[in-house]
């Protein structure tokens, strides 16, 4: 494993306890059978920067504002003032909340019951981005998934959020938004940055596998989950 990678592993992890990932076919980043994976992976072209502004959700419904609050700042975005931090301006899960978020929906609904795929997306796209949404549903399949995701990794001025489900993953829990961080072609896994770093450690899972947690029904939408595709 690297040592830049050792390095970028520590920020997202920093003095938290992870709780051990039980599915067979997840590996821990820090394990050593995924040691090579990081080194050997072409698309990763925004990981260095994921790493500088990587965000532990704040709150359990949250997840989807901390993966937007990691890309838009990773992505250099124009953030809200931020009073505590002044002159410098970052987004952070407060000041997020422009008049325009709040239109689509406030802190209090977030954390009753998080946010939707298209939610996120909407979200996002407030602050002068380009948002793909793409739902794990006909006609997109496994093949088109890692087509589009893995050319958006391989992109500086892209990021990748996907909304999976926790258990098809073999996690405690249920729907779910995280970034990624890089795919390795050799072993066909995408490095999951998950933004309850307080719990579980990033994660080497295969493109099948993950294909499968995204498709699957989020009942408050009515819809399959899936994946975004941000583009400055």
């Amino acid at each position: 494993m690297s040592i830049r990678f050792r390095i970028g592993l520590c920020l997202i992890l920093g003095c938290f306890a992870v709780q051990p990932v039980r599915a067979a076919s997840v590996i821990s980043a820090d394990d050593p059978a995924a040691e090579q994976f990081f080194d050997q992976a072409k698309a990763k072209a925004g990981f260095w920067k994921l790493m500088q502004h990587f965000e532990s959700q704040v709150d359990q419904t949250y997840c989807g504002i901390a993966s937007a609050v990691t890309v838009l700042n990773s992505l250099d975005v124009a953030a809200p003032a931020s009073p505590a931090i002044y002159p410098y301006r970052r987004f952070d899960e407060d000041n997020i909340f422009t008049d325009a978020v709040l239109a689509i929906k406030a802190p209090k609904t977030v954390h009753l019951g998080g946010l939707t795929l298209d939610e996120l997306g909407q979200v996002i796209s407030t602050f002068g981005v380009k948002v793909e949404v793409h739902h794990a549903d006909s006609p997109l399949d496994l093949e088109g998934f890692r087509t589009i995701a893995t050319a958006a990794l391989a992109d500086p001025d892209a990021r990748v959020i996907v909304n999976f489900e926790r258990k098809a993953l073999g996690e405690n829990g249920e729907g779910h938004h995280s970034p990624l961080g890089a795919y390795d072609a050799t072993s066909d896994r995408f490095l999951l940055l998950d933004v309850a770093r307080y719990r579980l450690p990033p994660i080497w899972v295969s493109a099948g596998d993950l294909w499968a947690a995204m498709n699957t029904e989020d009942t408050d939408a009515n819809a399959k989950r899936g994946f975004l595709v941000i583009h400055r």
